[in-house]
């Protein structure tokens, strides 16, 4: 087919090691690993950043932390006014651009809608019970408890007796539960794409990109529940766990969580297939599933996902291309998502477009002549760069020393200075840095010539509003 539809599906937080079809034992996703067997699968994939506002211009328009914009605070990457994008490429070239998603870091206002026809962001659009005041009730009872509750969120964070932390932070999002969860469900997420994939032109193939926020903490009871892989189906225990996490507490019992968690998205992933299928679209349609990025599960005494926390439990992402002719094949040259839109324009048999991120290599579907692949993050704290190979990676970071009185500082204290290389293929886990002269001269000079000063970075106009920042942080996307 001279122009195949493109369904690009991507899942925030979600681990390459977690995935049944990258040797997970546990079955979480049954969907995933039957279309693995037909596709194409890069078991190197990495992610641009550790943080969704890092990652996700990479994958849409190529850009890195250091030549992407910020808007209102340096912390909030966008993308640059008049960026060209994954989108508008294949716009340009013809297809019909479709989003749906639903994180509120992915906002118009910082320019990702830039080339889709149209665009939703569900969690920027709901207008009810909105987090940024405590959700009204019918009863003058309830609601003052609401309110009481909503006040005491920011204040479990610093408190110092964490039993009692716990329980008001369970407590505060029990009231969420029964009124307004921060993420919106795969569910309705999906439910809204296959509207908007009805309504499409039908004389015009697609390019449609949706984003499941599932597996990003806190994680929806129900979402556990349906995914039946959790030790338990008691909301109560859930809440319960996710709070020790919050108070970063290793707590087992929160990674079957994650992982029943996982096994509802993968459900969600199958009601795509299904209407492909029975659309009549499916042989005509490439389908990737990727990751923004990981999520730490307590390897390093931290959860979640951090500003220039750069760990492959963070940058090392599953990544799965089904073809209409199904061939299936593993690669393990490293690949950027930053170069998504090489292989997506290779795929589809148009010419590759302007974007700035670009491998050099003529083909992605072999393992010869590697490119080098870069991460980076960029925050108030300076500028953190990684360069990799298929066996080297090399960490840097410029700026002040980074998480001084915080569970990541023994961890990450290798970064600053003169930075540090890791053996990938000797040390996957990162915990032996190598000896200085052991350390690739190449991977060093790359990091270097990418280094910016964060007050460097082209800033957008505009600030965020209180209902904006309420988001966000509710969502932990705060230091």
């Amino acid at each position: 087919m001279a122009t195949p539809n493109v369904l690009f599906l991507t899942v925030d937080c979600l681990r390459y090691d977690r995935c049944g079809f990258n040797g997970y034992t546990r079955p979480t996703t049954p969907t995933l690993t039957e279309l693995a067997r037909s596709s194409l699968v890069f078991d190197t994939a990495v992610a641009t950043g550790p943080y969704t506002p890092e990652s996700v211009p990479g994958f849409l328009a190529g850009l890195h932390g250091y030549n992407s914009a910020y808007y209102s605070d340096v912390d909030l990457t966008a993308i640059p006014n008049d960026a060209e994008t994954l989108a508008s490429h294949f716009r340009d070239a013809g297809w019909e651009t479709i989003a749906t998603i639903s994180n509120p870091q992915l906002t118009t206002e910082r320019n990702f809608d830039t080339g889709f026809d149209s665009f939703r962001n569900l969690r920027t659009e709901d207008t009810e019970n909105k987090i940024g005041n405590p959700p009204r009730s019918a009863e003058p009872l309830r609601e003052r408890v609401n309110s009481a509750l909503y006040s005491l969120r920011d204040r479990t964070r610093s408190m110092e007796n964490t039993a009692l932390s716990s329980t008001l932070y369970a407590l505060y999002r029990y009231q969420q539960f029964q009124t307004n969860w921060p993420t919106t469900r795969g569910e309705k997420v999906i439910d809204s794409l296959l509207d908007e994939l009805d309504a499409r032109d039908r004389d015009r193939s697609f390019f449609a990109w949706t984003h499941l926020m599932d597996l990003h903490a806190p994680l929806h009871p129900d979402s556990i529940r349906e995914g039946g892989l959790a030790w338990s189906d008691a909301t109560a225990r859930h809440l319960l766990a996710d709070a020790g996490r919050m108070v970063n507490q290793h707590t087992p019992a929160y990674e079957t969580m994650y992982d029943s968690a996982l096994r509802y998205v993968d459900a969600q992933i199958s009601r795509v297939v299904e209407y492909l299928q029975e659309a009549g679209v499916w042989d005509e349609t490439i389908l990737v599933v990727t990751a923004d990025h990981g999520e730490a599960l307590f390897e390093r005494g931290i959860y979640g996902h951090q500003y220039h926390n750069l760990f492959d439990e963070l940058l090392h992402v599953p990544f799965l291309v089904r073809t209409p002719d199904e061939t299936a094949e593993r690669f393990d040259a490293p690949f950027s998502l930053a170069w998504l839109h090489e292989l997506l324009a290779d795929l589809a048999d148009i010419e590759r477009g302007p974007l700035p991120a670009t491998s050099g290599r003529p083909s992605h579907l072999d393992d010869e002549n590697y490119a080098v692949a870069l991460s980076d993050s960029v925050s108030h704290r300076g500028h953190t760069v990684t360069a990799r190979t298929a066996r080297h990676k090399f960490v840097q970071h410029f700026g002040e020393p980074l998480y001084r009185e915080h569970q990541l500082a023994s961890a990450v204290e290798p970064f600053n200075s003169e930075g540090v290389t890791y053996d990938l293929r000797g040390d996957p886990a990162e915990h032996l840095p190598l000896d200085a002269t052991e350390s690739p001269a190449k991977l060093r000079e790359l990091a270097t010539d990418i280094q910016v000063e964060p007050s460097d970075i082209s800033s957008l106009a505009g600030e965020l509003d209180t209902e904006a920042k309420a988001r966000l942080e509710d969502l932990g996307y705060t230091e």
